[in-house]
C-alpha cells in the first residue's frame, strides 16, 4: 500500500508541474504539431500524408488536402 500511494504522489507532483508549466508560461507559442503546418518539415519536404496521397491519387472532390487545407 506505501508503494501505492508513493506512486500516486509522484504522479499528481509530477502532473502538476507540468500543468502550471503550461499555465505560467510567458509567451503562448507553441509548436505547430501538425506536419502539413510545420517549417522545420516543410524546409524537409516531409508533406502531411493526406496531402502526400491527394497528391498520388491526382485530386479529390475539390481539389484540397482535408487536413492541412494545401492545394
Amino acid at each position: 500500500m506505501t508503494v501505492f500511494l508513493l506512486t500516486l504522489g509522484v504522479l499528481a507532483l509530477g502532473i502538476a508541474a507540468m500543468s502550471l508549466t503550461v499555465l505560467l508560461r510567458k509567451n503562448h507559442n507553441f509548436s505547430r504539431f501538425s506536419v502539413g503546418q510545420n517549417r522545420h518539415m516543410s524546409k524537409r519536404e516531409i508533406k502531411c500524408p493526406k496531402e502526400e496521397e491527394r497528391l498520388l491519387h491526382k485530386k479529390d472532390k475539390n481539389g484540397y488536402c482535408s487536413h492541412c487545407g494545401k492545394a
